[in-house]
């Protein structure tokens, strides 16, 4: 292993985007890679805890940041992202549905043409190792995630009345979600190759690239931030334990995700001038668009406590999910594949959701779910010290838009009707917080949104990509930061619009398609 401080490629974050940027650059044997790092990294099957393997649960507590955030004007929210090598696919759910055809040509419409969906396809194609659909045209077959989706004789009793009640409301069955026409009700694709077990980023990518004398990782280092001289990213300074490190690189690429690489650029000094002032941080380059833009994908729906016996809480969080596309409201655009409702076989309550635990007087629910892709709402993320210790302020702002409150009622509403239709009440005690007069009644429902929509953990934008004449964008097409020479990111912060899409699998893309364009260089 390398002992060397000096390397050709700093990248910071080894998660969902970062382990990829790392791996794929190490391919070559004359660049010295270092991988930091701030939480472990498990090398093998045998060292990764039991939590981090088991894709039925998600591990937001044991391997997080224990961030929050600001959900709306008056209510805050735990904000889980992981904290491991793997990040947050290493903790969350194991849904890997791609982004649309429309996502991803709307990106290349906004000025990155190397992300239309036709570029996309093909690489796509090469991440996936599909177990079920891989000799498909739009497949591919012995990339580095697997892809598996739900048998018949694996779903749950509600899970299978979800799929009944969907089909009977006639929305059409979707054996495949990653299909780029697809829509309606069918299985989940995950990250996994058999029932239970997930598979990460690290385990995809760093696991194999274990063995290569070019590639150092560093857990459990904090970094603090870029260093950068005269317009130029030197490298980095780290906090390992309480001592400090400088890393120097030829180039750096930061992959700490929407909120880490923001807060990172804003304590380096890359940033709106206004706000680094106010913290005392000297000026490096004035990117306005720097944590600006957060867009996050919210979650609501309709939650019941279940009778002894009802909830399988050793099954996966979730198995079917419906994709539909919701009335444009007023002032708004109808966006194909815009809604995602999902059968929830259990929600641990103990460590998230306050606000529904106490309302459901209990631990636990299962319900229908329903997350809005496409809100209209916008946050940022802001430094509330220099210090990297200290967490970053998030604030989601959610409901700020007041298109947002159309789209959570209608989604609302069709968690009722889907509740109601498939047979599934049979398996409660009682409905949390809800009734038929709060769903026909506006006001109502309107107050029911504002008190219980939350997140789906989906934070993006906050260094958006972008052409050079757009004032807003942080980097180019290829990650690359305005007005600091060595210096790129490579994560879900460069998104320029949200996908209709968990954005797992289009962070995995992200990552691949920069370091693609980082291996040339």
């Amino acid at each position: 292993m390398i002992t060397s401080d000096s390397y050709d490629d700093i990248v910071v974050g080894a998660g969902t985007a970062g382990a990829v940027v790392a791996a794929r650059l190490s391919e070559d044997g004359t660049r010295r890679v270092a991988l930091v790092e701030a939480g472990p990294h498990y090398t093998t099957r045998e060292q990764t805890p039991g939590d981090l393997l088991n894709g039925n649960a998600m591990s937001l507590a044991r391997h997080g940041w224990g961030l929050s955030a600001q959900l709306t004007a008056d209510r805050r929210t735990a904000f889980p992202q992981g904290k491991v090598t793997g990040g947050s696919s290493a903790i969350g759910n194991t849904v890997m549905i791609r982004a649309t055809p429309a996502d991803l040509d709307e990106w290349a419409a906004l000025g990155n043409p190397a992300w239309s969906w036709d570029e996309a396809l093909p690489r796509l194609r090469a991440i996936e190792d599909d177990l079920d659909f891989g000799t498909e045209p739009y497949h591919g077959t012995g990339g580095p995630i697997p892809l598996r989706r739900w048998r018949p004789e694996e779903l749950t009793t509600v899970q299978s009345l979800f799929l009944e009640g969907c089909l009977e409301a006639g929305h059409p069955y979707a054996a495949d979600h990653n299909h780029p026409l697809s829509t309606g009700v069918g299985p989940i694709p995950s990250n996994r190759r058999d029932a239970r077990e997930r598979v990460s980023t690290a385990m995809a990518y760093l696991w194999p690239a274990a063995g290569r004398p070019n590639l150092t990782v560093v857990p459990g280092a904090l970094v603090d931030r870029v260093l950068i001289e005269d317009g130029v990213a030197r490298g980095v300074r780290i906090l390992e334990g309480g001592a400090e490190r400088v890393l120097t690189a030829r180039r750096t690429v930061l992959a700490a995700g929407a909120i880490g690489s923001p807060a990172i650029l804003l304590r380096s000094g890359a940033g709106p001038a206004g706000h680094l002032a106010e913290l005392g941080i000297p000026l490096r380059a004035d990117l306005p668009g720097v944590g600006e833009g957060l867009v996050d994908q919210p979650r609501i729906g309709v939650f019941l406590t279940p009778r002894p016996g009802a909830a399988d809480e050793s099954a996966s969080t979730g198995q079917i999910v419906l994709r539909t596309t919701a009335p444009a409201p007023a002032g708004g655009t109808e966006r194909f594949n815009d809604m995602y409702y999902a059968m929830v076989n259990h929600f641990n309550l103990a460590h998230h959701f306050p606000r529904l635990r106490a309302a459901a007087g209990a631990d636990g629910v299962f319900g229908i779910m329903a997350v809005v892709r496409r809100a209209y709402s916008r946050g940022r993320i802001t430094l509330a010290s220099a210090d990297p210790r200290t967490a970053p302020r998030i604030d989601l702002g959610y409901l700020t838009d007041p298109r947002d409150h159309g789209l959570f009622a209608e989604a609302v509403r069709t968690c009722w009707q889907l509740a109601n239709s498939a047979g599934i009440g049979a398996h409660a005690e009682r409905v949390v917080g809800m009734d038929e007069k709060t769903v026909e009644d506006d006001e109502l429902l309107r107050e029911y949104v504002e008190t219980t929509v939350d997140t789906a953990f989906n934070p993006a934008g906050t260094l958006r990509m972008g052409p050079a004449d757009d004032p807003g964008a942080v980097v180019d097409q290829f990650g690359a930061v305005r007005g600091v020479a060595g210096l790129h990111v490579a994560d879900a912060s460069v998104m320029p619009s949200m996908v209709c899409a968990n954005t797992a699998l289009t962070t995995v893309l992200i990552g691949e398609r920069i370091a693609e364009a980082l291996q040339a260089v």
